[in-house]
């Protein structure tokens, strides 16, 4: 534990001199603060102008917060990683068996608990439709894990910081299996369960089930210690 906070420690004073990372860790406070204000006010436009409300839509709004700032975690711990990479400092960190999982805990792992802290605040200082406070908490902790998806697939894929900006596309992914739990019907949106958003859309969607937080929960682990273990043959 130690060693992962000291790893954790030389990775917040070299991210805070980018400026990009910095910008990744606060834009979903940002894009809260829009949705906040900004959403209602274009509500009431429309209904004047075209007498169509957003009101059934606050929901999904909402979850889209929660789900975004872990994902901008995840990618700012990604770029980091490549940063490392570049110089090659990932591998002198991940010399020897047991420091690897030290290093990708203190990159990418404990950075998440600052993602769930920071998407609770932001749907409860932010959020617009009420969503209850146990449908916050749970899906705010599958985020997290969505979120570690996206920096492991990040990483485990690209072989630079550029390339990393060419995959990171990829996580619109993440985004996809949200939107398909919401909008597409049974049994033709189960299609999409193999991607970790999916179950994430069920529980925001329609409540805290058990199922829908095992499987994704599942689903998430799988893909994660897949891209993990890429990644550490890739540096190794």
């Amino acid at each position: 534990m130690r060693k992962t906070l000291i790893l954790l420690k030389m990775g917040l004073r070299q991210l805070l001199t980018d400026g990009m990372l910095v910008m990744l860790l606060i834009a979903p406070l940002l894009i809260g603060l829009v949705f906040r204000f900004g959403i209602p006010v274009l509500n009431t436009l429309l209904i004047e102008k075209l007498d169509f409300s957003l009101l059934p839509w606050y929901p999904l709004i909402d979850a889209f917060m929660i789900m975004l700032t872990p994902c901008m975690v995840g990618m700012a711990g990604a770029f980091l990683i490549l940063d490392e990479c570049d110089e090659g400092t990932a591998l002198y960190y991940t010399i020897t068996p047991t420091e690897g999982p030290f290093y990708l805990a203190a990159r990418i792992g404990i950075p998440m608990i600052w993602g769930v802290v920071s998407s609770i605040a932001t749907v409860l200082i932010f959020g617009i439709s009420g969503m209850p406070l146990l449908q916050i908490l749970v899906g705010s902790f599958m985020s997290a894990l969505a979120g570690t998806f996206v920096a492991m697939m990040v990483v485990s894929l690209a072989g630079n910081k550029v390339e990393g900006l060419a995959v990171s596309k990829l996580s619109g992914i993440i985004f996809a299996g949200m939107f398909i739990a919401w909008f597409a019907p049974a049994p033709y949106k189960y299609t999409s369960a193999f991607l970790p958003s999916f179950w994430l859309g069920e529980v925001l969607k329609n409540g805290v089930n058990l199922l829908p937080v095992i499987a994704g929960t599942v689903v998430c682990v799988i893909w994660i210690a897949g891209f993990a273990g890429k990644f550490m043959r890739k540096i190794q």
